[in-house]
């Protein structure tokens, strides 16, 4: 993989793991759906902006409205407001590692629902290490009646939403990347705008200062457009094999903003459980087991 490909990848790794550090601030002075309509609308500014400068047209956005609606639903309103609401319960850094397991969600759904995508003896494994580190996570909050399960389980369920999300969005890939992109992020507000408008009434709550604002457009431009154009370029140069190295790197990125800005602390429960969905990770992932199989040919000849 070439150099630059590495650069795109932390950057990507950074601006993703920045989106739980940037919900963190914004919850300090808004309802977590009130921060997600946020980002949708800053994040849509973006995406449309990029979309003309690469020349692409907005008229598929109304054409293809059934299954963009479908996938804004379960791959941005719904997990980005579980995600939200989770971290007023849970820190960033550990909805990072939770957030970690989606390959290993998407793995399962792509099973069930495609016949491309059957699950092998290493996936398996892997799927067996991930749930090992989900256990580790909720396994003292399960026993000690902690608020934090609530949390947790908001994370985890948005992780499901984003496998169907990703199995779904299959559909579309013979539209350009960036359009479905857009078009994902344009349905999600539609579908956030609402029930912002009904529950939340933000026109009733106190003006957030500086730091909110500033976070909304940071999860709005970085960690929506700029993450989505990055991720799409990885893509094209690098291939898909290679992408699932962001998986790995975001939980470092996320914990290391928490622990630097905002204090958070990691317990050692929650290092096992990273290291253990990260080792799931990469059994599905297939690299380290295909390079073990060659070092034992080459001692074995």
């Amino acid at each position: 993989m070439a150099v630059a490909d590495w650069i795109r990848i932390a950057i990507l790794s950074l601006v993703w793991g920045g989106s739980f550090f940037f919900v963190e601030v914004m919850l300090q002075a808004m309802p977590p759906m009130t921060s997600v309509l946020g980002r949708l609308i800053v994040g849509l500014v973006g995406l449309v902006c990029l979309l003309k400068i690469l020349g692409h047209s907005l008229k598929p956005l109304v054409q293809q409205w059934r299954p963009f609606a479908l996938i804004g639903l379960i791959n941005n309103a719904v997990p980005f407001s579980l995600i939200s609401f989770g971290q007023t319960e849970i820190t960033g850094s550990l909805a990072s590692i939770i957030n970690a397991s989606t390959p290993i969600m998407t793995a399962l759904v792509a099973h069930q629902l495609t016949t491309d995508e059957r699950l092998s003896l290493h996936k398996t494994l892997g799927i067996g290490f991930g749930f090992c580190g989900v256990l580790v996570l909720f396994g003292p909050a399960a026993f000690d009646g902690s608020t934090s399960l609530i949390g947790m389980a908001a994370g985890l369920t948005a992780t499901i939403c984003y496998a169907f999300g990703s199995v779904y969005s299959k559909r579309l890939k013979a539209n350009p990347p960036m359009l479905n992109a857009t078009g994902q992020v344009f349905y999600g507000t539609l579908w956030m705008f609402p029930v912002v408008m009904m529950i939340d009434q933000p026109w009733m709550l106190p003006m957030p200062g500086l730091g909110p604002w500033l976070a909304m457009i940071g999860i709005g431009l970085l960690s929506t457009t700029l993450a989505f154009f990055i991720y799409f370029r990885v893509l094209q140069t690098a291939g898909a094999s290679n992408v699932v190295l962001v998986t790995f790197l975001v939980p470092v990125s996320a914990s290391g903003l928490g622990i630097a800005f905002l204090d958070e602390q990691l317990e050692l429960q929650h290092i096992v459980a990273y290291f253990l969905i990260a080792s799931g990770l990469a059994v599905i992932d297939g690299r380290i087991l295909a390079k073990l199989r060659v070092f034992r040919l080459k001692s074995h000849p």
